[in-house]
């Protein structure tokens, strides 16, 4: 037993030795099958689902994040923090899918009605301008005489001793005592005894003596003697030595040139009277407005004089040229003021309405079928005549271009000045989607035409029927800023956040694109805005509420033409909030008014200057005065450093102190700025940068 076990044995050895290494190796084989078939996608159903999902991915491109507070940030790192408030960053997500999906905002009922989304249809329709314009009460000077002396001589009696005297046609003025005058009433009578006495005479001699006589009437005729005394010195009737001057016309005296004892030369005036009966209001119409300003128009004003009365003239000239120190033209307005409670120099508040059609011209037919003087327009009248100022025919008020058909003009397409979202070059509307389930909303560009009151007309972008949102546009635009989709602000979608990789991590490359840009076409514009702050800031250092006035509405006007293109996230923000404490609600019409609105405007240039300076051509000046308000204190921005006070005026013209200096931009050192001015107003945050030096790596 034992020896067949020892030959055995070695068998055993050899097959174990040799079987092992086989079943080590079989295993080895096992294991790794069953750790591919676990591991390794499912071939079937699971991998098409997964190439779907990959496919998905390479089109929609890698999942971005974005800061609900500044829409313009666009990362991939959902970790990561907005790198202008350090907010959470959320997901963009596409809130419609479909055709025209990617340009479209589709809001539920409840969201639509939290953001007071209103909508209106675009119609067609004739709108009004209005036109607000200052100016004064002042004399027709059609209506004016001025009387003077017309031969030598000294005033014994001047009856209208001081300015308002009323005078009727015909009354009395003064008295004057001539030589030359005594000597030409002999001259008459000697002229009148020659005619007598050669009527026996030859016809040469009665003709010449008839000659003789008349030039002797004509000479005291252009003395400005009446027919009437002319016969009493032929007569001899005329015994006094002196001459009666009279009234041409009736009025008030507002003038005299002369007094009792002086001595007069021929042409010396001697007084001026004027019929105050008829007035012209004078008002100064900047460049844009004489677009819509038209002969004929009518026109409403006010005056301080009678709160809450409401006067009325017409437009009877337009100056043909504009001033080129105040960019203005002189309008006329004919006041009838036959009751005299209007006086020349009252300052008046004016608005002129007028009807525009598409092309952009003024429809008026105030003038329809009247008869006007072509020389004096101020002259309308119901048939046909004479001027009564220069005795020309009159002729018809369509002749002279006065009137406008409005059958044959084009009824412009207009929206409501609300609906439009302005970004310098361009105006975006938003349109209410038809026939969707859900309220969808798109941006349209539109062509806007002239600005007619609370309206705009349309040249090109809507039709009539489309309903556009008059309330709530900003907030729709945001939501599509949020999403990735075509805005006011993006037209193209999309955001800073893919591209231009300049090494750092996605935080801190986030952070380097999203830096604000302040475009240079805008800090250009900011130049108008500071000049006419500081043209109102003096004006009401002069106590001059119509020039402070002027400057306001120059303030409006060069607001709305600021260019914002390229203007993102927190300096967006600033400037729309600027913006809105600049604009004036309404004209004060009192100087303490215009003080309490300056008050605000000042604060809101300041918050200017300090976020985005200011390119003017000179340093200027924050003050500040701690007695205005009632000791509560207030700030302004001027021109120089002597103390200009505008809430004091001439009262406390000196009062307070230089608080601090701003240096025009060009002065400053850019690199030590907080933001980055492309002058080329581009839209790439990285090449902005990279204009300004600042190192990405």
């Amino acid at each position: 037993m034992s020896s067949l076990r020892a030959r055995v044995s070695p068998v055993l050895n050899w097959v174990w030795t040799h079987t092992s290494a086989a079943v080590a190796l079989v295993l080895i084989v096992v294991a790794l099958l069953v750790g591919y078939n676990i591991g390794s996608p499912n071939t079937t159903v699971d991998s098409k689902s997964d190439h779907s999902e990959l496919a998905g991915s390479e089109e929609s491109g890698p999942q971005m994040y974005t800061c609900s507070m500044h829409p313009s940030v666009r990362l991939t790192d959902p970790n990561a923090k907005c790198p202008i408030c350090f907010m959470d960053l959320i997901p963009v997500k596409d809130s419609a899918s479909g055709d025209g999906a990617e340009i479209q905002l589709v809001l539920s009922e409840s969201a639509m009605s939290m953001s007071q989304i209103e909508t209106t249809e675009v119609g067609r329709f004739f709108p009004s301008t209005e036109n607000r314009l200052f100016g004064k009460l002042v004399y027709d000077e059609t209506s004016v005489a001025r009387i003077s002396a017309y031969f030598p001589g000294r005033i014994e009696r001047l009856f209208v001793n001081y300015i308002g005297v009323n005078v009727q046609e015909g009354d009395h003025l003064a008295e004057l005592y001539s030589p030359d005058l005594l000597a030409s009433f002999e001259e008459l009578v000697q002229a009148k005894k020659s005619a007598e006495n050669a009527s026996g005479g030859s016809s040469f001699l009665r003709e010449t003596a008839n000659q003789t006589l008349q030039a002797s009437r004509d000479k005291l005729r252009l003395f400005g003697l009446t027919a009437e005394q002319i016969e009493q010195v032929e007569r001899g009737d005329f015994d006094s030595d002196e001459l009666t001057v009279y009234s041409p016309i009736g009025g008030v005296v507002t003038h005299l040139a002369a007094r009792e004892g002086d001595y007069l030369d021929t042409g010396d005036p001697i007084a001026t009277v004027s019929d105050l009966s008829r007035l012209w209001l004078d008002l100064e119409a900047y460049e844009s407005q004489l677009s819509m300003l038209r002969w004929g128009l009518p026109v409403t004003f006010t005056v301080e004089a009678h709160p809450g009365e409401i006067f009325e003239g017409q437009v009877s000239f337009i100056e043909p040229i504009v001033d080129e120190q105040t960019r203005t033209a002189a309008v006329r307005v004919a006041v009838d003021n036959s009751e005299l409670r209007l006086k020349p120099g009252m300052f008046a508040t004016a608005m002129v309405r007028a009807k525009v059609a598409a092309d952009g011209a003024v429809l008026s037919d105030e003038l329809a079928g009247k008869w006007v003087s072509p020389m004096h327009p101020t002259i309308v009248k119901d048939e046909p005549g004479n001027c009564d100022v220069c005795g020309m025919d009159l002729v018809t008020a369509e002749s002279l271009g006065a009137v406008g058909d409005s059958s044959k003009a084009e009824m412009p397409m207009v929206i409501p000045r609300s609906a439009v979202l302005f970004t310098g070059t361009r105006s975006v509307v938003y349109v209410q989607v038809p026939d969707k389930e859900q309220p969808t909303y798109e941006g349209r560009i539109v062509d806007l035409g002239l600005r007619a009151g609370e309206f705009y007309t349309v040249r090109s972008g809507l039709k009539v029927g489309d309903q556009i949102v008059v309330n709530g546009a900003f907030r729709i635009d945001s939501a599509m800023q949020i999403s990735a989709k075509p805005s006011m602000m993006m037209p193209s979608g999309g955001g800073g956040g893919g591209g231009h990789n300049h090494g750092g991590s996605p935080s801190s490359m986030g952070s380097m694109e999203m830096k604000d840009s302040v475009p240079g076409g805008f800090v250009e514009d900011l130049d108008s805005v500071y000049t006419a702050y500081l043209d109102a800031q003096e004006r009401l250092a002069d106590d001059d509420l119509s020039g402070y006035l002027d400057a306001a509405m120059q303030l409006d006007r060069s607001v709305e033409s600021v260019r914002v293109v390229g203007l993102v996230g927190e300096s967006l923000g600033t400037w729309r909030r600027v913006a809105s404490k600049l604009s004036q609600e309404s004209p004060a019409t009192t100087m303490d008014a215009a003080r309490l609105n300056f008050e605000r405007m000042s604060e809101a240039i300041m918050e200017l200057q300090d976020r985005f300076g200011n390119a003017a051509d000179e340093t200027i000046y924050t003050a500040y005065c701690p007695m205005a308000f009632d000791f509560k204190g207030a700030k302004w921005i001027q021109r120089g450093q002597e103390i200009n006070n505008p809430y004091f005026g001439s009262e406390m013209l000196r009062c307070g102190d230089i608080e601090k200096s701003h240096e025009p931009l060009g002065s400053q050192d850019h690199d030590s700025m907080d933001m980055n001015i492309d002058p080329d107003m581009e839209m790439d945050m990285p090449d902005a940068a990279e204009h300004e030096g600042h190192n990405h790596d």
